[in-house]
């Protein structure tokens, strides 16, 4: 795993977020984060969570209910301005 992808688990892991972290660094989406874990949900909670610690959606609009692939933690974030 790539260091900034470490930094990154270790991060979400000491905010109680567990998930595998990884920077897309070319196509459409450089500059954001996909974080995902198929055995969690994406709930409110985690929604908040994240929010909390400065991400949006990949669009920069707030994280919400239809960040989440099908209800499933994969989401595309990038950290707010």
């Amino acid at each position: 795993m790539k260091e900034h992808n470490t930094q990154m688990k270790t991060l979400l892991a000491n905010q109680g977020i567990k998930c595998t972290p990884k920077r897309m660094d070319a196509g459409s989406l450089k500059g954001t984060w996909r974080l995902y874990d198929k055995s969690q949900r994406w709930t409110p909670d985690l929604i908040q969570r994240l929010t909390d610690l400065g991400f949006v959606g990949h669009d920069h609009n707030p994280l919400s209910q239809w960040s989440g692939n099908g209800g499933m933690f994969s989401v595309f974030v990038r950290k707010s301005k």
